[in-house]
């Protein structure tokens, strides 16, 4: 067999050549893994190659297809999955030394439940930074995570390892994981798309009303498909949704785009300020809608206050009490930032916490009214063009401020999805497409309306492109090198 999967092979190319024959998931698992192995240790996303059972898969699915019977539209694509999704005999690490010894997990996730139910081949585990609490590729047990686009530049997190593969070319899909953009950013660092869903839409371990399992991939099509498969019903998760039953959108026309009311926010009123070039990006989205025939408005800021001081408390709280699980041996392994940066934590009370947490909760409610006259409203994913690849954020003291633009999105639970849509200095510069709980699929379609009128050409960067440092430029407006302690 002759076919070749490259960054420009489509899910239905797979699907369609399985059908005639023309290939076997089989074969397409040997160039997947071969791809990793070209490419993984420049890039340093992995976490695991699942190669031996992913190849039981695909054997399995050879038959399948062979016999015509295909378990999915998943059925035979490699697909990979986040370091904290667990899979029975991988290993859950979530990306911190301490855990290194950890045993293979013993069950499936949801998201890896379902991938396994569809015939999907879970090929390998990406990887994150410790904790999943930092917005950058930066982990104290698999190192720094490059982005292919320019090997000098961070690829966003925590999902970093899942951004970096997929624009690499290396499988079809990832499953990630979302608390304040751990999707939606490394989509922006990588020009891929991802979707944050309606919290509960897609069930996941531990249940939890902020962070959620989303679909990574390279066009909106493919993220949909894998939406499709991973938000199925699971009771384990007993905060999830029960299904909607809405049929998953289809590409929307222009007499669809005309009714809508989109809203544009390109100033929360808060952290660091939009880059024009991100900006710009935006507005260009906004003009291909409104010259649809959609109804744009332009917010004004959003808070008149910041809000995320209460939030960052919030996640520093979280990360320090998994550190504190750790006895005194795993403590000091744990990558020095994220330890610097939650030990604010040690002097809070019962009484700070709570206020801390009604302090969010009214900044959410104030987020989610400023969304409530519109059906869509598109705004940045990421305030600059990006950062350098050993930055744990913007920040180093808040290694999560600048997901301001992405982390209400996580408390007030609406759905968000981040696309590549514009190329500035050789990097991706992403839009992000929200809007109200329960319309994930207006989201999706949508995104998938502006993807096909992009004028940026995203030319896949299957051999990882190592650009020279970055300049200033990169970066969001407020930020200087001299920052960065």
């Amino acid at each position: 067999m002759s076919f070749t999967v490259n960054a420009n092979t489509s899910s239905a190319d797979l699907r369609a050549a399985y059908r005639a024959g023309d290939t076997t998931p089989v074969d397409v698992l040997d160039q997947t893994l071969a791809r990793a192995d070209a490419v993984s240790g420049e890039l340093n996303c992995f976490a695991y190659l699942n190669t031996d059972e992913a190849m039981r898969q695909a054997e399995a699915s050879a038959k399948r297809w062979a016999a015509g019977a295909p378990l999915s539209d998943l059925d035979g694509l490699p697909i990979s999955i986040k370091d904290s999704v667990a899979s029975v005999g991988t290993p859950w690490r979530h990306g911190t030394a301490p855990n290194a010894a950890l045993p293979m997990s013993t069950f499936d996730a949801p998201p890896a439940a379902r991938l396994k139910e569809a015939g999907a081949l879970i090929f390998a585990k990406t990887a994150m930074p410790d904790f999943g609490m930092l917005a950058s590729g930066v982990s104290s047990l698999y190192g720094i995570v490059r982005n292919p686009w320019n090997t000098s530049m961070n690829t966003g997190g925590s999902s970093a390892g899942a951004g970096a593969s997929l624009a690499a070319g290396i499988g079809s899909m990832s499953v990630g994981s979302d608390i304040a953009g751990s999707v939606r950013l490394p989509a922006a660092h990588c020009g891929l798309v991802a979707l944050k869903p309606t919290q509960g839409r897609i069930p996941h371990l531990a249940p939890s009303n902020v962070r959620s399992a989303g679909p990574m991939a390279r066009t909106v099509r493919e993220a949909a498909e894998l939406f499709a498969v991973i938000s199925r019903p699971d009771s384990r998760d007993f905060s999830s949704l029960a299904p909607d039953g809405e049929p998953p959108a289809g590409p929307l026309d222009d007499a669809a785009v005309a009714g809508l009311r989109v809203g544009v926010m390109c100033d929360m009123g808060y952290g660091f300020a939009a880059h024009p070039q991100v900006v710009a990006t935006v507005e260009a989205a906004a003009e291909l809608l409104a010259a649809a025939g959609a109804k744009v408005t332009r917010l004004g800021p959003v808070f008149d206050d910041d809000p995320y001081l209460a939030l960052d408390r919030l996640f520093a709280v979280r990360a320090r009490a998994e550190w504190a699980a750790f006895d005194e041996e795993g403590r000091a392994r744990v990558l020095p930032e994220v330890v610097e940066w939650c030990a604010q934590a040690d002097g809070f009370d019962a009484v700070r916490h709570e206020e801390d947490q009604n302090s969010v909760t009214r900044s959410a409610m104030r987020f989610a009214a400023a969304h409530e006259p519109f059906d869509i409203v598109l705004s940045p994913v990421l305030p600059g063009l990006g950062h350098r690849a050993e930055m744990v954020g913007l920040d180093s003291h808040a290694p999560l401020g600048h997901c301001s633009f992405t982390c209400w999105y996580n408390q007030s639970g609406q759905p968000a999805a981040a696309i590549g849509f514009g190329i500035a200095q050789g990097v991706p510069v992403a839009v992000q497409v929200a809007g109200p709980r329960f319309t994930d699929q207006r989201v999706l379609a949508v995104s998938e309306w502006l993807e096909a009128r992009r004028s940026a050409e995203f030319v896949w960067p299957e051999q990882p492109r190592r650009a020279a440092a970055l300049s200033p430029g990169f970066f969001a407006r407020g930020y200087t090198e001299g920052d960065y302690a």
